[in-house]
């Protein structure tokens, strides 16, 4: 895309209210903002002078941040939660059937704690596993 220099902010600008406006899947607009940041390789002077001039985009890009991280924080608390429970499970019931496997990966966090907490005292992993 060719644009003149000047016109850099401005673009950038138009390529986020863009993404925020046209893109619901903050999967997509994460990826899509990574690219525009790449692309737009905005010095610190220039990042500046956008959240000066650009407060709404700055403001709603922010929102984004926010709920990528406590996304991504809930996601790495269920992975640990997996992590633990299957290394627990191994150790007492033996290697775990693959299905058992990809049920605990897909498993919420809570579900995965209660889970944990059987592992204490169900006899079978069926039990531990129960709904």
């Amino acid at each position: 895309m060719a644009y003149a220099p000047q016109d850099k902010l401005l673009v950038y600008a138009q390529a986020i209210r863009g993404l925020i406006e046209l893109e619901p899947s903050p999967e997509k607009q994460r990826k899509y903002l990574d690219f525009v940041d790449i692309y737009a390789d905005l010095d610190d002077n220039e990042r500046q002078l956008y959240h000066q001039l650009y407060p709404h985009e700055v403001a709603a890009m922010t929102g984004f941040a926010q709920r990528f991280r406590e996304e991504g924080r809930e996601e790495g608390i269920q992975r640990g939660e997996a992590r633990i429970l299957t290394a627990q499970l191994r150790l007492r019931f033996g290697e775990l059937p693959a299905a058992v496997r990809q049920r605990i990966e897909t498993t919420d966090a809570d579900t995965l704690l209660r889970w944990s907490e059987r592992v204490l005292t169900a006899a079978t992993l069926d039990e531990i596993l129960a709904d």
